[in-house]
């Protein structure tokens, strides 16, 4: 046996553990020690049966037949011993495969440069292992993220692994097309790069844009959760103002008194009016045994009475909910703060809301109603708006309510706009 067939069949195997570990890393690695061992049990199990094989039926027949001897008990491992997704395993040894084709390109370039086959199975080994290591460090999170990422991504990023993959076999190993000068067969993998690349970015800029809304959605549903914490904290500061107020009543009367005592009636009514606008500045109403929702509720009260807007709210919630209050406060914000903006439009006899909270079959019961004036654009059930700074309190309130499993709906019918929420409770006290 010459230098050059141990060399080629050292780089027969080698190649099996650089396509099975890249297989199995791109397409997410392994979970547990467990996983771990089998992958490792795995290769010299490969090995003995592309020996045999090799032994009993030849070189051209084992490369026939690799796609059934490795590739697919590959797939199959990652799919049932990995517990990897289908469309994942596939295309994870396919675009492994695929990534096999680069030292097999340096050991044909130093072949011909050299004239020496051998110097070309030694750069194969080099690359082999130097390929590795780069596919590992810089390709392999960001294949197994795109493939990940939606199921158009994993069909696009597999499309053309898969498409070499046939191609490759159909005209290299099943037959000798790819070398017997049809134009057509020579001309379709460039034919098929330019398809890819045209697919791929017009996709790619789908999926940018896509993500790029998903950020400002984020983002803006962060900033109203942050605004929803702020408006909680500053109420809530006004209740313990009102409290202390309450506490020092004794000493405005003392005070009240002592002027009345020095027979000074005006300073003591001017006295008696400042004293009675702070506290009603800083009082809060009771609706409900629920804190926040008392909290929520006194704020619109006050600016619905301000903006001269009848709000009436009917709200019988325990003290605890198994809903977080700054998910609350932000429903609650949003819901009233639209119908505030829709009503401030209409004339008096029409500026008028109502709100019910309540419980029933262990579910969180939200509606609000208000009349709006024009028509109302509904987009996948939520209302949409060409006003800058409007349209985010629809989504977050969507957001909240699917991230509890809850229902919504939002109906604009007969000049009445009905938000109407069903959220599940774990546990009511």
């Amino acid at each position: 046996m010459t230098l050059l067939t141990v060399w080629y069949v050292f780089n027969y195997g080698l190649v099996l553990l650089y396509g099975l570990f890249l297989s199995v890393f791109i397409a997410g690695g392994w979970k547990n020690d467990h996983q771990r061992c089998l992958v490792i049990v795995l290769c010299p199990v490969l090995l003995l049966i592309q020996v045999f094989c090799w032994l009993l039926l030849g070189e051209d027949t084992v490369r026939k037949l690799y796609p059934l001897i490795v590739h697919l008990p590959l797939m199959l491992i990652l799919i049932f011993a990995l517990e990897k997704p289908t469309g994942v395993a596939i295309v994870s040894v396919f675009t492994a495969y695929l990534c096999c084709q680069l030292p097999r390109w340096g050991n044909l370039a130093v072949a011909a440069m050299t004239h020496s086959e051998l110097a070309g199975e030694i750069v194969y080994s080099l690359l082999i292992g130097l390929l590795f290591f780069l596919l590992l460090r810089y390709f392999v999170k960001p294949a197994h993220d795109a493939m990940t990422y939606s199921r158009q991504s994993l069909l696009l990023f597999g499309s053309l692994p898969a498409a070499y993959y046939v191609f490759d076999y159909s005209t290299t190993i099943y037959s000798d097309s790819l070398y017997a000068g049809i134009p057509a067969l020579n001309e379709l993998i460039p034919t098929a790069l330019i398809l890819f690349y045209v697919v791929f970015l017009a996709a790619y800029h789908h999926e940018t844009q896509e993500r790029l809304k998903a950020q400002l959605q984020s983002s803006a549903q962060a900033t109203l959760f942050k605004q929803a914490q702020k408006e909680m904290d500053t109420l809530r500061q006004a209740q313990m103002q009102a409290a202390i107020y309450r506490h020092d009543m004794r000493h405005h009367l003392n005070m009240i008194g002592g002027f009345l005592d020095a027979g000074k009636a005006d300073q003591a009514l001017a006295y008696i009016h400042k004293t009675r606008d702070s506290i009603t500045s800083v009082s809060v109403k009771q609706f409900c045994e629920n804190e926040a929702v008392n909290l929520i509720c006194s704020s619109f009260a006050d600016k619905a009475a301000r903006m001269e807007v009848r709000l009436t709210i009917q709200a019988r919630l325990p003290e605890a909910l198994t809903i977080s209050d700054t998910e609350l406060c932000a429903i609650l914000s949003n819901g009233l703060e639209n119908a505030l903006h829709a009503v401030s439009r209409l004339e008096d006899s029409d500026r008028w809301i109502t709100l019910y909270c309540g419980i029933k079959c262990n579910k969180l019961l939200i509606e609000i109603e208000n009349p709006y004036a024009g028509n109302v654009t509904m987009e996948d059930g939520l209302p949409v708006t060409a006003e800058a700074g409007h349209g985010y309190g629809c989504r977050s309130i969507r957001a909240i309510v699917q991230q509890h499993g809850g229902l919504y709906t939002f109906s604009p019918e007969n000049g009445i706009f009905t938000l109407q929420i069903a959220l599940p409770l774990l546990s009511v006290k």
